[in-house]
């Protein structure tokens, strides 16, 4: 049988699953079930691939970052995190919603989840921001395009998760998404200032820095320094594996919530559940994943789709745009970590064949889900920024159209330059 006429029949009848409304990992689990049965290979791989793929030592990081982001977030941490973002950045033009930006850029550091950036940031900021009158549309634009850098930011679930599939050092996956993150942080803002100094009614003009501002702004970011520096250094020095830092970085919330007496059993079990329930939503998505990865080597798609496209009489960069523009089209339809663990197994092979790295790809592919997650019908930040507001969907796409443009524009920017990925990595891990 024709290994691209599998693939083929495969994505249909995952396609007709997801629009019936069935849950992603169910409908990977039963498309790939049923392909492995024509194959002829189902009993074995089927009683094997549960285990193995959840057996991963290195996805065992994903529980325990998601304890660490809810234990700051349920013990009043992510109120500090804005408070003290507010301090160092709301003098600029653009006030406080600079403030969404940089309480977003670093929450993303210790959460790993861009739902519970743009819940968390949000949550804290939508109040403030309704009482001094700032523009609703430029408000929630912002508040969107804040919680899409979540997942860009290290730590990164969906960084984990790739790193696990494609076979890549997770730590050189955090060390790349560190420039790009800040990059597209900076231009987020850029926007936002040139916005408010042509427009001020979007805007309140806020008080002018201060050297005390100065003190009251560490003073409520320390705990965020702290676990940046365990986890991330600890990565970064060789001391830990990203899964024993996550192990670290847990503790250290931990501490931190007891040393502001915010720790209390119901935090602690709150934390445990939403911890369990978001890892199992996940597992379930890349076990079904995995299964599709066997589907495609058993058949032959993922290497027939190499081949095709090293055929192409493209420049791999025009190669490159291509298959972004497809990413950008499945964003409208599926939800970010899906694509991810969907389209790896079949896509890494063709992009490595054509020489490109796939760290580089990788937090390239990270970008391209957040474009995803600012555009309708699927985008989940646009859903979730619309709830905490109670404002009209079409004002949150609108306000977060810009930001969408800008997060092409970055994507751009990583493909002509790719250094800006690829340096950190190459600085930290070139021994």
């Amino acid at each position: 049988m024709d290994p691209i006429l599998i693939g083929l029949f495969f994505f249909t009848g995952l396609i007709i699953l997801l629009l019936s409304g069935i849950s992603i990992a169910i409908g990977l689990g039963i498309v790939g079930l049923v392909t492995l049965l024509i194959l002829g290979h189902g009993a074995t791989l089927i009683a094997y691939t549960p285990w193995v793929t959840s057996n991963s030592f290195i996805l065992t990081a994903i529980p325990l970052f998601v304890f660490m982001g809810e234990i700051l977030l349920h013990s009043g941490i992510s109120e500090k995190i804005y408070r003290g973002a507010s301090k160092y950045l709301a003098w600029a033009p653009g006030g406080l919603l600079h403030s969404n930006i940089g309480a977003c850029s670093l929450f993303a550091a210790i959460s790993g989840s861009s739902a519970a950036t743009a819940v968390t940031i949000g949550t804290v900021a939508l109040p403030e921001l309704k009482r001094r009158d700032y523009s609703e549309r430029l408000s929630l634009g912002s508040l969107a395009a804040g919680g899409t850098l979540g997942v860009l930011i290290p730590p990164s679930i969906t960084m984990i998760v790739y790193g696990a599939i494609a076979e890549v050092s997770v730590g050189r996956l955090f060390a790349g998404g560190i420039i790009p993150g800040v990059i597209l942080s900076l231009m987020f803002m850029i926007y936002i200032g040139i916005r408010a100094v042509r427009n001020p009614k979007l805007a309140p003009k806020e008080k002018a820095f201060s050297s005390k501002d100065l003190l009251l702004g560490f003073a409520d970011l320390w705990p965020i320094f702290i676990i940046m520096s365990i986890v991330l250094g600890s990565i970064f020095t060789g001391f830990a594996t990203p899964t024993e830092a996550a192990a670290l970085g847990a503790s250290g919330a931990i501490f931190i919530a007891i040393g502001y007496r915010r720790l209390t059993w119901h935090t602690l079990w709150l934390s445990l559940v939403n911890a369990v329930t978001t890892t199992c939503m996940v597992m379930f998505i890349v076990i079904g994943a995995t299964m599709v990865g066997s589907v495609l080597s058993l058949a032959g798609t993922a290497e027939a789709l190499g081949l095709f496209i090293a055929g192409l009489e493209m420049s791999p960069v025009g190669i490159l745009i291509i298959v972004s523009l497809i990413y950008i089209l499945l964003g409208c339809v599926m939800e970010g970590l899906s694509i991810v663990v969907v389209t790896t197994p079949v896509v890494l092979p063709a992009v490595v064949a054509i020489g490109f790295d796939p760290v580089w790809f990788g937090v390239l592919l990270v970008v391209l889900t957040e474009t995803g997650m600012l555009t309708p019908p699927v985008g989940i930040i646009l859903f979730i920024v619309q709830g905490m507001a109670a404002s009209k969907l079409d004002e949150v796409v609108m306000g977060a159209m810009p930001f969408f443009l800008i997060l092409v524009l970055g994507l751009l920017l990583f493909i002509v330059f790719p250094s800006l990925v690829l340096w950190i990595p190459s600085l930290i891990f070139s021994s």
